[in-house]
Parts: C-alpha cells; structure tokens; sequence
C-alpha cells in the first residue's frame, strides 16, 4: 500500500482525510494482521510508530511527510534541469513544503539564471526575504516569484524598490544596507549556478534526506523497562 502511495504522493497532494483512511489500515495491519482493528488493540501511538527506528519507532513512513519529502523532488529538478518541458509550470506545493524546502537550500550565483532575487538564499547562505523583511513586503509578490538575480542585477529592476520603500524608514534602511552588500557582486555568464541541499552530504537532494530531516529535534522514546 505504501508504494502505491508514494507514485500518488509524487504528483498530488493528497487530502487529510485520505491519508487517515490509509493509516486506518496500515494501523490495522501492523497490530492484528487484517484490515480493521479497534483502538484498544493499538499499543502505542501511531505518531510514534512511524518513526525511525533510531527514534524508537518501527520504521513505518509517516504519510504525510513522506508526501511532502516527495514533492519537494519537483522543486529541486526545477531548480538543477531547468531544460525540462515542465519546469516553466508552476508547481503547486503545500506552503509548508516550499517553506522546508527555502530553508534546506542555498546557492552559489554565477550566471544567475535560476535563482530568484529576493526568494532564494544567495547572499552568504542567506535570502533577501529574510535579510531585508520590511524591503522584501513592498515588493509585489508576483516579482518576487519570477525575478531572477541575472534579470533583476541586469536591468536594475531592485532600484524601483526604492520607491516604495520610501514610505517606510525601516525598509529603506535595508535598502541602503542590501546596496552595500550587492555592489561589488559580479555575474559569471556562462556558467550555471550552483545549489546546495543543506541535509545531505552529497549536497544533492534525495527523498529519503528531505524525510528524515523533518524529525530533527524529535524526542527518543523508549518503552518503560
């Protein structure tokens, strides 16, 4: 059943109540060895379950973060294979899927092609959105989804930022500081940029590292002796 799952997980985000409905019979499964079971032949709490087994759990995935560790694949080939037919799409991911997924990856600007100014962590492991906040929310949020470093840095779209941010002591004082920071930066045309998945080793991504990073800070729990 999990594999079948996880092909749907790829492409949609399944609904709660869907994944309920399979942990119902997973759940089932794993404490009487058919298909339904009653709450008190279930021994210990299924969030503890699907953990890993280094955390004290069986081992189970926990379907929801499987789906989200899975959907962040489409954001990451969007990112290194530009090329395909499909990454012109927008892709249609949960927030708090796109949210790890800013915070997994940095990157290394060279050409600038496939980095997105104010979204993406290029300015020493860090975002303009988080660097420059109050600069970050005068800026339409359809720019800041589309605006490249090479477009913005190239046609000096940023400085119309300025403006709006005029009304707003705050915001320009960020301004002034991100103009400090970007001004000796110098594009490398020619030669992609590099990004860096933060959770593994390879710095590349996998399913299996996004899935496991979303127990970090997860509490070891072990049955009473």
């Amino acid at each position: 059943m999990t594999a079948i799952l996880i092909y749907l997980a790829m492409a949609l985000d399944l609904p709660q109540w869907a994944l309920k409905a399979i942990d119902k019979i997973r759940r089932a499964y794993v404490w009487r060895g058919r298909k339904e079971a009653k709450c008190g032949h279930c021994l210990v709490a299924w969030g503890k379950v699907t953990r890993s087994k280094e955390l004290g759990g069986l081992g189970i995935s926990d379907q929801k973060n499987l789906g989200w560790a899975l959907r962040m694949r489409w954001l990451w080939l969007q990112k290194t294979e530009p090329n395909r037919p499909w990454s012109m799409f927008p892709i249609q991911v949960p927030e708090q899927v796109g949210s790890f997924f800013a915070m997994a990856m940095i990157t290394v600007v060279r050409d600038g092609n496939s980095t997105l100014f104010q979204e993406d962590k290029w300015l020493h492991g860090q975002s303009i959105k988080d660097m420059a906040p109050l600069l970050y929310a005068v800026v339409s949020k359809r720019n800041t989804k589309r605006r490249t470093v090479v477009q913005t840095l190239n046609e000096h779209t940023w400085l119309s930022d300025a403006r709006r941010a005029s009304s707003s002591l705050g915001a320009m004082w960020q301004f002034l500081q991100l103009c400090d920071i970007i001004a000796n930066f110098n594009i490398q045309p020619r030669i992609e940029d590099t990004h860096i998945w933060r959770m593994c080793s390879s710095d590349r991504y996998s399913t299996k590292s996004a899935y496991e990073s979303m127990f970090q800070g997860a509490i070891q729990f072990r049955p009473c002796d």
